[in-house]
């Protein structure tokens, strides 16, 4: 499989940014369709922070049986791969990289106040959330001399501070098929929106170890 994806920064945390095959979105959504309606749905909500009714477990079984997992395992590989040679000088032919995935689920973010306050992830190394369905008409607030931030979401870097020459915060607006990857300690948040339809997305959460070939 031959994995594409751009990386936003040319300094600090590293997010990886990703448009997703029309096949491998379809299916997600599919998948996400019947688990909102199935009656024994497990949801992952108490031990998320998200203002969110809706924040529903994807297992890697599903992810298998869909032939989806090896999907997000390559792009996860791919992107620690490419900040380890990057930052550390890692070198593919000593040493290896392991990776695999500890948890994914899906908000159904609806259009009345529905948020995801500043966090990070936790018992993790890598985050990832991908958009499946995002508002087709959604109204502007139009406030003048304002940056409408309605349904972005938005990284915060604890290492910068704020002055005239650099900012600790970036903003991403949503998309459907779109993939973000980053370390999973960089925080983030994510506004409310207004308009009448949901916006659903997915999160997952992965680790990763370093191998060395000779042992």
């Amino acid at each position: 499989m031959e994995i594409k994806f751009d990386i936003l920064k040319p300094f600090g945390p590293r997010i990886s940014q990703v448009q997703l095959p029309e096949d491998i979105l379809e299916k997600l959504i599919s998948i996400t369709d019947d688990l909102i309606v199935n009656e024994d749905r497990k949801s992952n909500g108490d031990s998320l922070v998200g203002q969110i009714k809706e924040e529903i477990k994807i297992s890697e079984e599903l992810l298998v049986e869909n032939d989806l997992y090896n999907f997000f395992m390559s792009h996860l590989k791919a992107y620690v791969e490419y900040c380890l040679v990057e930052t550390k000088g890692h070198n593919k032919d000593t040493h290896d990289v392991q990776v695999g995935m500890t948890s994914m689920w899906f908000n159904e973010m609806q259009p009345k106040g529905e948020y995801n306050p500043v966090h990070l992830h936790g018992e993790c190394t890598v985050s990832s959330t991908l958009y499946l369905k995002i508002p087709s008409n959604r109204p502007k607030r139009n406030i003048k001399n304002k940056e409408d931030l309605d349904g972005v979401i938005e990284f915060i870097d604890r290492s910068v501070s704020f002055d005239s020459l650099q900012r600790p915060t970036g903003r991403i607006e949503p998309k459907e098929g779109l993939m973000l990857i980053w370390p999973s300690n960089l925080l983030h948040t994510v506004y409310p929106f207004l308009g009448d339809e949901v916006r659903r997305s997915i999160a997952w959460n992965g680790a990763y170890r370093i191998i060395n070939k000779s042992n």
